[in-house]
């Protein structure tokens, strides 16, 4: 019985450390850049600070500041939602729709607002909540962004 007891209060003990360690990921920091904000990583990657929603199509001009030859390649974006832990696209293929992907082609635009280089897109959240996005850039780890989707 004590040691049920023990394992029990253990167990309590480590799962509410792991909800802990999840609900403390801070969001992205907002940054300004020729007179907008963004959210993301301030030299690095950043999209507007505007409100994102689930279940509802966005568009979003992602910005990139950096040498050319690091700002290459398929843009992937991998979207974790931080409570359940799923991994999913959240690229959309089609305005009209909610089909999702992993990932663009290689086709970047022009400068914008002090970024070197910029790539459209439009998202699709599925639910609301904190998600990570992981940017991966011609197969490496660009960086990673974290927001609220309400």
């Amino acid at each position: 019985m004590r040691f049920a007891f023990t394992v029990l209060i253990l167990t309590i003990i480590i799962v509410g450390c792991e909800k802990e360690a999840t609900n403390t990921l801070e969001l992205s920091r907002a940054f300004e850049s020729n007179g907008y904000e963004f959210k993301g990583v301030e030299g690095k990657i950043g999209i507007q600070n505007t409100t994102l929603k689930a279940q509802e199509y966005q568009k979003v001009l992602w910005h990139f500041w950096g040498d050319s030859e690091e700002i290459k390649g398929n843009f992937r974006v991998e979207g974790t939602h931080l409570v359940t832990g799923e991994k999913k696209p959240i690229l959309l293929v089609n305005p009209q729709g909610n089909e999702t992907t992993w990932e663009y082609d290689n086709h970047y635009t022009q400068p914008n607002l002090g970024a070197d280089k910029t790539k459209p897109s439009a998202l699709w959240f599925d639910k609301s909540g904190i998600w990570k996005l992981d940017v991966i850039l011609d197969n490496s780890h660009f960086a990673e962004i974290i927001v609220e989707v309400k």
